[in-house]
């Protein structure tokens, strides 16, 4: 059995806030699998339903992405719903995902920041047939909405530009012009967009870069 001191002292503080949670380790899939019942509450503490998942966490915790498994068959299975066919959940755009995933994820932090969350709002939607607040488009629409909300990138173009400058590995000098086509200096523009980025990995920006470029026939 592998062992992972800090995924199991983190998992203490999972199970004092979702006590109907437990982990164990899974060695074909060479994963900790984190199973049971999610009860969702609304603001105030009211009971509102629950959830039977299970959270599949690499062995390279903390710097993994959980994938999160809805096993109750509560939520219909359809993109709109931002859940598949076998119940995987879409907690998030990949891109935010993976960002958090370099840092190094709390498996405590990421159930009440992210799959709880998620839950809520599937709960939210039965209600009212809406989801609280805004939601990430579908498919490639998506990534252009995170680049454009994330990083306050205003059109493809400009996105293009600055993944281009990343992917060249030069120097970002704070004093420069913003590759963006701004007209700023890099300091009061994107020069923070372009550390979080590049933790996004070389095949990922290039495969970004190719779309938006097929979308936009260069």
């Amino acid at each position: 059995m592998a062992t992972n001191k800090k995924f199991e002292r983190d998992f203490i503080e999972v199970a004092n806030s979702f006590p109907k949670l437990e982990a164990s380790w899974n060695a074909k899939l060479k994963m900790w699998l984190i199973t049971g019942e999610l009860d969702i509450c609304d603001i105030k503490g009211v009971y509102w339903n629950n959830f039977n998942i299970v959270i599949a966490v690499p062995q390279n915790y903390p710097y993994c992405v959980p994938i999160v498994i809805e096993k109750s068959i509560l939520i219909p299975r359809d993109i709109d719903w931002h859940i598949s066919e076998e119940g995987i959940c879409c907690l998030d755009v990949s891109h935010n995902l993976t960002v958090q995933s370099k840092a190094g994820i709390h498996i405590c932090d990421f159930i009440k920041e992210k799959v709880y969350p998620f839950f809520a709002n599937q709960l939210y939607r039965f209600e009212d047939n809406k989801y609280a607040g805004n939601e990430y488009a579908h498919y490639f629409e998506g990534i252009i909405q995170y680049y454009r909300e994330e990083h306050k990138l205003p059109d493809e173009p400009s996105i293009v530009l600055l993944l281009s400058h990343v992917m060249k590995k030069k120097r970002t000098e704070r004093n420069m012009n913003c590759p963006c086509g701004s007209g700023k200096k890099v300091k009061h523009c994107h020069l923070q967009s372009i550390e979080i980025i590049k933790k996004l990995g070389e095949e990922r920006i290039s495969k970004d870069i190719n779309k938006l470029k097929e979308r936009l026939e260069y």
